[in-house]
């Protein structure tokens, strides 16, 4: 903007970037637009008017052609992302406007009213196509005060929605070259948090009428006028981030699809963040989710994955309380309305007529490790008359079966065997037998900490009337590190997802593995146990159908136990990815 014309008076040519056209009972959205754009032409400045809608045009076009704007209305481009469709046919791009224009002044109305505001839409292509123009961003809503400190009477995602709100809103303030707001305080107030930013006020108190307003844009196209306009951004708006890194998945969606892609974008965006240990980058992106859905948050596995995800975030900064909080609600959104077990209060206790867990354990040849496995079992702090171990032998030829035929345990034992038919006829002949009211569903080769029993019924016993399968944790030893395979395995959720789960979250079927993972036996057996037919992955096709009678896996790393599965070869890792293609075919 030339200096000498703002101070001089001389015409300006100004661009104006609004949401929509207020409603015609919308007295004071539409009075405020009308008293600006009659401010600006007032002083004769040649005033350009682009609406992202074009909805009510009609009732605003005998005012702007009396003014003698020019309007662009309905911006296809920017509104195929907010799943909106213009009501007429106008084909025009931002480039269409300042074709032949060389505005000196961009004013962009912030409303978060679509969810994604016009300046994190206009803000950074305008800079690209005009470097020299200044841009201020008009706020009426600065949210003056946003929720700093979460109390109990205050809803987690109402939190984070208004931070994100609020984090947005600055992120606006700080690329804008002039920051307008309506009311002395609010330009008080964020003076005061940012004081580096260059604020104008556009209705000082008690200063009204139609001419202060015109006063008051003269004041603030001459601060323009001083300002040097800022570089483009090295990196697109916070909220606008998942359109470029997922551009070719979103293009591919219209209407409410691309919408719920975008917030499903966010929380691929936030794990990608975390794996690059920037947590809070992470829980900026899911904040985007609460900012974005409007009303309760819906109680589903996604949003539940979103508080799970929210959670890493806050225990990766340390947030501990936060962290708790958001496990707390994930388990809320995981356990959808009608799907609690009605159970009577006296059913989570053993009798001495019935067990209380029953240990199920599919073994094949793998002899040296089961004795290892046994002796775990045997030091378990929970009572021994209070589970039972069933050992399932699919036909071994190693010893196991004169082993087990002498074998004297302190706990309940049942010693199955049966011809080689695979996991999955293993563990269903063991689901048959067994007695307890829990299942403990582990392997040969799951060494238990000695309280993996009481952490598992802990856990259970502290929500009766929900279904859980309770996950325990499942790692390899130190000595994993010694090779690169097992290492990796170590690390990385490739074979156990445990790696990357938190603590007390809830998780969807492919998380049902029965490494260390307690559920109720009736629960099984209704969902028709496992499937026989399956060598390898029957835990998962047992999970999904569990999943649509409403069980979730909600993990519980205290219940620990060992891997004892070392050395791990690479043919054995392709041996099984063979199994289990062969078995989906």
């Amino acid at each position: 903007m030339d200096s000498e014309k703002t101070n001089h008076g001389k015409p300006l040519q100004v661009l104006v970037v609004a949401d929509a056209f207020p409603k015609p009972n919308d007295g004071a959205r539409s009075l405020r637009l009308r008293r600006m754009l009659r401010a600006l032409r007032e002083k004769g400045h040649d005033v350009t008017l682009v609406m992202r809608e074009d909805v009510n045009q009609s009732h605003y076009d005998l005012f702007l052609e009396e003014l003698g704007i020019q309007v662009f209305a309905g911006d296809k481009e920017r509104l195929v992302p907010l799943a909106i469709e213009p009501t007429s046919d106008h084909s025009w791009t931002l480039r269409d406007v300042f074709l032949g224009r060389d505005f000196d002044a961009t004013f962009l109305m912030q409303s978060f009213h679509r969810g994604i505001s016009v300046p994190e839409q206009y803000l950074d292509d305008i800079r690209r196509i005009s470097p020299h123009t200044r841009i201020a961003v008009i706020c009426h809503d600065a949210h003056a005060n946003p929720i700093h400190n979460i109390e109990d009477d205050t809803k987690l995602q109402e939190y984070e929605a208004e931070q994100d709100r609020s984090s947005r809103l600055h992120e606006a303030f700080e690329r804008a070259d002039l920051v307008v707001l309506s009311r002395d305080a609010d330009a008080a107030k964020l003076h005061w948090e940012v004081p580096h930013l260059d604020i104008a006020v556009l209705h000082p108190a008690g200063e009204v009428s139609e001419e202060v307003s015109t006063r008051q844009i003269t004041k603030i196209l001459a601060q323009m006028g001083q300002i040097p306009p800022k570089p483009p951004a090295q990196q697109a708006f916070s909220a606008m981030l998942m359109e470029t890194f997922f551009a070719d998945r979103l293009s591919e969606k219209t209407g409410k699809q691309r919408i719920l892609a975008q917030l499903e974008s966010y929380a691929r965006l936030a794990g990608k963040f975390l794996s690059e240990s920037k947590p809070a980058a992470a829980r900026d992106q899911l904040r985007h989710i609460f900012g974005r859905t409007t009303g309760s948050m819906q109680a589903d596995q996604f949003h539940s994955q979103v508080f799970v995800l929210l959670k890493r975030c806050y225990r990766e900064m340390n947030r501990l309380d936060m962290a708790g909080r958001c496990a707390t609600e994930a388990r809320r959104c995981a356990m959808r309305e009608g799907f609690g077990v009605k159970v009577r209060p006296n059913a989570i206790k053993s009798t001495s007529n019935s067990l209380l867990i029953s240990v199920i354990v599919p073994t094949y040849n793998r002899l040296p490790i089961l004795k290892k496995c046994l002796a775990a079992l045997e030091a378990q702090t929970l009572p021994a008359n209070q589970f039972e171990v069933i050992v399932i032998d699919d036909g071994s030829s190693d010893g196991t079966e004169a082993f087990m035929c002498q074998y004297t345990a302190p706990f309940h034992l049942q010693y199955l065997r049966q011809k080689n038919g695979g996991t999955g006829a293993a563990r269903c002949n063991g689901v048959t037998h067994a007695t307890g009211e829990y299942l403990l569903l582990m392997n040969d080769d799951t060494i238990c900490d000695k309280d993996v029993a009481e952490q598992h019924m802990r856990i259970q016993h502290s929500n009766p009337c929900q279904r859980w399968a309770v996950l325990g944790n499942f790692e390899y030893p130190a000595a994993a590190r010694e090779r690169a395979l097992t290492h990796y395995f170590r690390v990385e959720p490739f074979m156990f997802p445990q790696v990357n789960m938190e603590e007390g979250c809830p998780y969807g079927y492919s998380y049902f593995i029965t490494c260390n993972l307690t559920v109720r036996r009736e629960a099984v057996v209704q969902a028709g146990s496992f499937d026989s037919i399956y060598k390898l992955s029957e835990d998962t096709e047992l999970g999904l159908r569990l999943h649509e009678r409403g069980y979730r896996v909600l993990y519980h790393p205290l219940a620990h136990a060992w891997h004892d599965h070392l050395p791990y070869p690479a043919r054995n890792l392709i041996r099984r990815s063979s199994a289990i293609t062969a078995s989906c075919t």
